[in-house]
């Protein structure tokens, strides 16, 4: 019986076809993959496209929030975009009919619009920051679904249905600051304060303070001054605020904006000439911070205002240029049934990134410098303390005082109709009866420790005594500031719940003495500590007087914080989120 058998070169054995059956086999799942490759990268594309649209829409809608639904649809009539619009009343088409909510309007597009408003603070979540149908509106957010189109995917998936959100806001800035203004004011003080803080002698009027207190410089204008007088050519503000200046020239600057007042333009005169011969230089951007427009050209100028208190930045700027930061005050005079006083003042870096004026949006902070006082004051006793002297160490520490941009409501009609709300936290302060070292005075790093003190020493009597107060409920307030308010650039304070109406009352009542009495001819200790108080009574109204007025100059109040807002502005609407 024949056998067959396979010869070399038969079908079975030939492999010179195997490419060939491959590549028809992989062939088509090369066509898919490139297929779905290319329908991927479509609805990329169709994304990016969606995002286009809506994030213009919501710029739109944004900048006619009345009729938010009437401008998209202009907007998609112009460009040609077969979109349709949800409304309480059904879908409305570019035309401004309603249509039917079919599979045409889904292909095509369906979009949103939500009106509210936008908060933009850092310290909230991005997706909180806008505040759907929240009244008054500055805010739109719109959001788009829309089938995508698909090619070869089409035969096996349905094509999916995308989605896009945009949200645009109008940009919101305001003009605030936070430091401390008094009813009263003790010109003889301010002289010697402000004085040993530009090295000179100086004096002005309590009408020449009071001036200068009332005078508002604008900064704008103000800038561009200095940026002539100190030859910056094509300067934005940013380099304006960090060249080197001297109090010379900050005074000449001031004067030669308009709007000020001759006895504040006289004031600012006799202060520039009294420093003439002082050259320490500071930066402005220790006093003022602009961050929204730093960058813009002087010369250019731009749609913002912002105000300073002459006798603010007078003070700033001499609190910084006197290099020490710390003012010693051999002897003041002139307090009523105070015999004579010392003085130790020292002021803390001013926070970089926070100084105490600042043009910003919300979320943005302002702060005072930290702030350190010493006074010795030397008072006749009286009845049994009679021929005696006490000496009263005061010690008075205040922390940052902190304002926060909160919000900004624009109402419309002008880009400057728009209330503007601050939480504010006075200073945390301590005040103290005690002597404290002093090396440690003008060191913020360290704790400055208040012992018990000697007021009495004579050889019929001696008192030691101590006192501590220090002020509590330091949690942020909220001042709103309207719109009329912001237009009179009105103040408003803030204060801690347990306010000290007086502080040298305050301590007093808190005081804690030892009596040795030596030799009974001044009394008991009853009749001493009872003498005692009477002697300091008289002259509690002196020492606050003493006390507020030394720490004015320097822009800050025990407990208390003034904050004012000089100008807002709401301008067009940009992309957020």
């Amino acid at each position: 019986m024949a056998r067959a058998s396979l010869k070399p070169g038969s079908i079975f054995t030939s492999t010179s076809g195997n490419i060939g059956i491959s590549a028809a086999l992989v062939l088509p799942l090369v066509v898919l993959s490139l297929g779905l490759g290319i329908d991927y990268g479509y609805l990329t594309l169709q994304k990016r496209e969606m995002q286009g649209i809506v994030d213009l829409t919501a710029i739109v809608a944004a900048a006619d929030l009345p009729h938010v639904e009437d401008a998209a649809l202009d907007h998609f009539k112009t460009n040609g975009l077969n979109l349709a619009i949800a409304t309480k009343s059904g879908l409305l088409g570019v035309d401004g009919k309603v249509i039917p909510n079919d599979l045409t309007a889904v292909k095509n597009g369906i979009v949103t619009i939500v009106k509210g408003r936008y908060v933009p603070d850092p310290a909230l979540a991005t997706g909180q920051r806008f505040i759907p149908n929240a009244t008054p509106a500055d805010a739109a957010q719109v959001s788009i679904e829309k089938e995508g189109t698909l090619h070869l995917a089409a035969m096996f998936s349905a094509p999916p249905t995308m989605s896009a959100v945009g949200t645009a806001a109008s940009t919101k800035l305001a003009a605030f600051s936070i430091g401390s203004r008094l009813a009263s004011l003790d010109g003889g003080i301010l002289n010697a304060v402000l004085g040993q803080m530009l090295g000179t002698a100086i004096s002005l009027k309590v009408m020449d303070y009071r001036a200068l207190v009332d005078a508002d410089i604008n900064v704008q204008p103000f800038l561009k001054v200095v940026s002539t007088r100190l030859n910056l050519t094509a300067a934005s503000y940013e380099d304006v605020l960090k060249a080197n200046l001297t109090m010379p020239q900050l005074l000449a600057s001031m004067q030669a904006v308009q709007g000020i007042s001759s006895t504040a333009t006289s004031a600012l005169k006799a202060l520039e000439s009294a420093s003439s011969k002082n050259k320490n230089t500071f930066t402005l951007s220790r006093i003022l911070n602009i961050d929204p427009k730093k960058g813009v050209s002087v010369d250019a100028g731009s749609n913002w205002a912002m105000k300073v208190s002459a006798l603010d930045m007078v003070s700033a700027a001499a609190a910084i240029a006197n290099g020490t930061n710390q003012i010693s005050l051999a002897a003041v005079a002139g307090l009523p049934g105070i015999a004579s006083a010392s003085v130790k003042l020292a002021i803390g870096e001013p926070p970089v990134e926070t100084p105490p004026h600042k043009l910003g949006a919300p979320g943005s902070a302002v702060r005072t410098a930290q702030t350190r006082l010493a006074i010795e004051v030397n008072v006749d006793g009286l009845a049994a303390l009679a021929g005696m002297r006490i000496k009263l160490p005061i010690y008075v520490e205040v922390a940052h005082a902190e304002g926060k941009l909160a919000d900004i409501r624009c109402y419309g009609g002008s880009n400057t109709n728009a209330s503007v709300s601050i939480d504010a936290v006075p200073g945390v302060a301590e005040i103290a009866i005690g002597t404290v070292h002093p090396s440690v005075l003008s060191n913020f790093s360290d704790e400055a420790r208040v012992e018990k003190a000697r007021l009495v020493d004579s050889a019929l009597l001696k008192i030691d005594g101590i006192a501590h107060v220090e002020t509590k409920n330091m949690l942020p307030q909220r001042l709103t500031f309207s719109p009329s308010e912001v237009a009179a650039n009105s103040i408003k304070s803030v204060s801690t719940k347990d306010i000290l109406t007086s502080t040298t009352q305050t301590l007093l009542n808190n005081l804690d003495v030892d009596i040795q009495v030596l030799f009974l001819t001044v009394g008991s200790p009853k009749v001493v500590q009872a003498a005692l108080a009477q002697t300091l009574g008289t002259v509690t109204p002196a020492i606050d007087t003493l006390l507020y007025n030394l720490l004015l100059a320097v822009g800050v109040r025990v407990g208390e914080a003034d904050i004012r807002v000089t100008g807002v502005n709401c301008l067009q609407p940009v992309l957020v989120q």
